[in-house]
């Protein structure tokens, strides 16, 4: 039995380095919910027989070191961030596009005793050497999507790899950078493997690049400068001292020579280097991140022992929205700063354990005399310099994180010393009673974490399809249904694909109106009973609403659109529709002082001159009315169907003639 489990774990420890290859097309969010599914399913099943492992032979068993306390503690202050957050139910299981949250902690955490536990040096280097073939892979896949042969799935330049995000492909490729340098080190007396090696790092370097990633790159620079500093006074081996010290020269060359030449053609014409070139203040102030960044401070200060939780800072961005921000994407999950991330979801204890999670390695490196060489201690200094860096501007994702932990497990690994328990236990515990409860528990939380989940998201999917492709309504209501029932993970996805698919449903022509019926009333109770659980949250609230005005539910539309406003006040596009909602419902004075107050927070947004005009329009305000016109552009006054329908809707017939006459005019000059 010991044989069997051992290969049971192995096997699926000597997977793991091949999961950033899996993407199934038939999956909500595919590059993302793959990868977790068969790696939460694959760390189950490992942790179990490990189980197993452990209680029948103590050598199986996790070790003491500084790093598994540290680690220990991170997961429990999380934990408890979670339950004492705002919404611990999202904190728990995250939703399709992330697909973090407590519960992939809880598997990293797993993970981390594993393999902590089971491999040895050797193994180690086989398992190290296997991820390094596996992004030798990756690496090819990003030379054919370069050469055009396969499809950059981002669309643009930058190549994504199989990660679906040219981010994600950097980091992947940075820590490999450094793993292939680690092994090239310990190699270096074998000419066939230092070459072989090197040809890697090349080939890794040149993807990294063309991911066009700053903060990766910038990164990796940090890095290798970290390793020359830490080798320039290298007494005990002279080539890596001279290297080192040509290596920070360099740099400093490259660096220099690109600020000189960075308003040059060549620069403005590469799509890599132009976005180096790019970077300035005007353009930092119009990114996610010169918002986002104060208002995860504000957070904090909202909240600073423990935070608010995994997977809520969408609270802390509805609480603190600028209007300004119209210009940028709707909404944001994320402060695109790992340790703001950190901050925001377990305070300021939450974030002091997760800095531990990089402290306590390198103080074991570097004063735990565990065995490392120079070169090696600087490396591994120089890997986690560059990956600190690099999460100053983003955020990490599955394979990021499994990269991490592994690189905390290995040196885990080198600083263990004892088992954390020795106690003998009976031979007959496993076969008796032990195995089959391990058993059980591994089938239930596949079905319930895994099974059931991956049904919902592939229903919810076909639903999707159903209508875009298929154009089958009654399919689509069905498959929508079944994927809300299924599962708590990604219910709020599932909510939000129904309210922007439910109005071509009903109006369709192919579906039974008994059907339309029972469909209509599941829409309603699925606003209603997500609403008990998102009465806090602005988007929610702001889609519900939305769907409820298109329905002709408008009392109910309003109640829930001024929540939105409630929580939200900042949001240019909850008065929009709440103002829409008024409109439908006569209140044309309500409505004009919506988007009014949309147009004072936002005046130079076209939009919103747009909206005031309209509301100007129905309300019958001649002095707004004429106010706005000589404030929009009139390419946009004439061509805006908003505008000719209110007033057409409020009989001035004569203002619809004069914009269809001006239309026919404007095209014609066009068309010569």
């Amino acid at each position: 039995m010991k044989k069997e489990l051992k290969f049971v774990v192995l096997a699926g420890l000597f997977f793991v380095p091949f999961i950033p290859f899996l993407v199934s097309g038939s999956l909500f969010f595919p590059f993302i919910t793959t990868k977790a599914f068969a790696w939460r399913i694959i760390v189950e099943i490992i942790f179990v027989a490990w189980l197993a492992l452990a209680v029948s032979d103590k050598g199986y068993r996790p070790r003491k070191s500084p790093i598994l306390y540290a680690l220990g503690i991170f997961l429990f202050v999380i934990g408890v961030a979670n339950a004492l957050g705002v919404n611990p139910g999202a904190s728990f299981w995250s939703n399709y596009e992330r697909m973090e949250g407590y519960i992939t902690l809880l598997h990293l955490g797993a993970f981390f005793l594993v393999i902590g536990s089971v491999f040895n040096e050797e193994l180690w280097k086989k398992w190290w050497n296997t991820s390094l073939l596996a992004s030798a892979l990756m690496v090819i896949y990003a030379i054919f999507q370069l050469s055009g042969a396969i499809t950059i799935n981002q669309g643009g330049a930058r190549v994504d790899g199989t990660f679906g995000n040219a981010i994600y492909l950097a980091v992947y490729m940075l820590f490999h950078i450094f793993v292939a340098l680690f092994y090239m080190a310990r190699s270096w007396k074998n000419t066939g493997l230092r070459y072989l090696y090197g040809i890697l790092i090349i080939s890794q370097l040149v993807i990294l690049y063309y991911t066009a990633t700053r903060g990766a790159i910038l990164g990796l620079l940090g890095g290798l400068i970290v390793f020359a500093v830490l080798n320039i006074r290298n007494k005990e081996q002279l080539f890596i001292r001279k290297a080192s010290v040509s290596l920070l020269a360099g740099i400093l060359i490259l660096v220099g020579s690109f600020f000189l030449a960075k308003d040059s053609q060549f620069v403005r014409e590469s799509s890599v280097l132009a976005r180096f070139a790019s970077l300035n203040l005007e353009e930092i102030k119009n990114q996610g991140r010169f918002f986002v960044w104060p208002m995860a401070v504000e957070g904090f200060k909202d909240r600073p022992i423990l935070g608010w939780g995994q997977e809520n800072f969408g609270y802390v961005f509805q609480e603190h929205y600028k209007p300004q921000m119209y210009k940028l994407e709707p909404w944001f999950d994320r402060a695109h700063n790992i340790f703001l991330e950190w901050v925001i979801a377990g305070g300021v204890l939450g974030l002091a354990f997760y800095l531990s999670l990089y402290a306590v390695p390198l103080y074991l490196i570097w004063f735990g005399n565990r065995g490392f060489n120079s070169i090696e201690k600087s490396i591994i200094t120089s890997l986690l310099t560059a990956y600190f860096f690099h999460n100053i501007f983003v955020f990490d994702h599955l394979i990021s994180y499994v990269l991490f932990f592994s690189i905390l497990a290995y040196i885990h690994f080198r600083a263990a010393d004892h088992p954390l328990w020795s106690k003998e236990i009976g031979k007959d515990s496993l076969g008796g009673l032990a195995l089959p409860l391990a058993v059980l528990s591994l089938f239930l939380v596949v079905y319930f974490a895994n099974i059931k989940p991956i049904r919902a998201n592939l229903a919810l999917l076909k639903g999707m399809r159903y209508m875009e492709v298929e154009e089958n309504p009654s399919a689509s209501a069905d498959s929508y249904r079944k994927a809300y029932k299924l599962a708590s993970l990604g219910r709020q996805d599932t909510v939000e694909r129904i309210a922007s698919d439910a109005v071509r449903i009903l109006s369709s022509d192919k579906m039974a109106m008994e059907d339309k019926n029972d469909f209509y009333s599941f829409v309603i109770s699925a606003i209603r009973s997500a609403d008990k659980n998102t009465q806090k949250t602005a988007r929610h609230q702001l889609i519900s609403g939305s769907l409820l005005t298109i329905f002709g539910r408008t009392e109910e539309a309003i109640a829930y659109l001024s929540r939105a406003k409630e929580i939200m006040p900042g949001k240019l596009n909850i008065h929009f529709e709440l103002g829409a909602a008024h409109i439908n419902a006569g209140n044309f004075a309500e409505a004009l002082e919506e988007f009014r107050k949309a147009y004072e927070m936002a005046p130079e947004y076209q939009e919103a001159r747009i909206i005031y005009l309209i509301g100007a329009i129905y309300a019958s305000d001649t002095t707004i009315e004429t106010k706005m016109l000589s404030q929009i552009e009139e390419k946009a006054f004439v061509f805006d169907e908003r505008i000719l329908a209110a007033y057409y809707q409020n009989n001035n017939l004569a203002k619809v003639r004069q914009i269809i006459e001006r239309r026919k005019i404007l095209d014609t000059l066009k068309a010569e």
